[in-house]
């Protein structure tokens, strides 16, 4: 048997030899058939990095050539590359080592899935130094529009967050904007972030607040600008103009689809025709009809 291996890596190796199941099942059932999750610090999972043995064991997915240099880890319930963790730990560094973590879920020797930090991870156990984050949502596996920033999947748990948490994520995404074009104001917009905040701004009825996050967050003052890029007021003026008009766009295309998946129709029959400056959900014809369909989207306080 391979040394320093954790309990469940005991106790699949040992269902190995007893049942002759692949090893990457038996460690998938091992390690699935804890209680609860254990709550870690970062620290706690950068001391057991560091200060493990290698694991001796053999890849069940890749070839030994390929294979990635692996401890044996209690925390994450059987081998994990050790560079994944120091790449982990560079992600988290804001945190803190105090930041509390725990292992969502582990795939045999394909992927891992940690929590830390308000944020959540997949550690790739075929890689050296794989790790990508997830969105925010615990047992979603999309990856998020902007990590931290929009730290929510586009294709549906984005859509489901309240108006106020968009606004938010749309000023923070501005900030960044703002600091990518410091030298080229007037060159600034919110790109494929922005548009994804957009449209799940239409399906809550926030475009209003939304759209004037990321405008207002991407570009300077232009009254103040002058004294830093003289002569490119009128510049950024109408850069701020153009980004509001595309956004006003996108949103309209937005509302325009969801139109067409309700079938045109409000819940109560009503004919949907409100512009998403409205700020009424797109699929309704009315603020008091989103209201008394009683949506739980709209308007729901942050969850995270």
């Amino acid at each position: 048997m391979p040394r320093n291996q954790s309990t469940a890596a005991q106790r699949a190796r040992a269902a190995q030899h007893a049942t002759g199941a692949k090893y990457t099942a038996a460690l998938r059932e091992a390690t699935m058939a804890g209680t609860s999750p254990t709550v870690f610090s970062l620290r706690d999972l950068l001391a057991e990095c560091t200060t493990s043995p290698e694991w001796t064991g053999d890849h069940p997915e890749v070839d030994a050539e390929w294979a990635p240099r692996m401890f044996d880890s209690a925390l994450l319930g059987g081998p994990v590359p050790h560079n994944s963790i120091l790449q982990l730990t560079g992600y988290l560094a804001a945190t803190g080592l105090s930041a509390e973590m725990t292992m969502e879920s582990r795939d045999g020797f394909h992927t891992v899935v940690v929590a830390g930090g308000g944020r959540r991870f997949e550690l790739v156990l075929s890689q050296d130094d794989w790790v990508a984050e997830l969105c925010l949502t615990p047992g979603c596996e999309r990856y998020p529009v902007a990590a931290n920033l929009i730290p929510f999947c586009e294709d549906r748990h984005l859509t489901e967050r309240s108006g106020s948490e968009l606004a938010e994520m749309a000023r923070m995404w501005g900030s960044d904007r703002l600091q990518e074009f410091e030298r080229t104001p007037a060159a600034a917009h919110s790109g494929d972030q922005g548009d994804a905040l957009i449209a799940a701004a239409v399906v809550q009825g926030a475009f209003s607040k939304v759209a004037a996050e990321l405008v207002e967050g991407s570009f300077p003052d232009p009254d103040l600008i002058d004294d830093i890029f003289p002569g490119e007021a009128t510049a950024v003026r109408h850069a701020m103009d153009n980004e509001h008009l595309l956004l006003k766009e996108r949103a309209r295309s937005a509302a325009v689809r969801i139109r067409k998946l309700a079938g045109g129709l409000c819940v109560c029959g009503t004919r949907l025709f409100l512009a998403p400056e409205a700020d009424v959900p797109a699929r309704y014809c009315s603020a008091r009809c989103a209201s008394s369909a009683g949506d739980p989207t709209v308007g729901r306080p942050a969850r995270r």
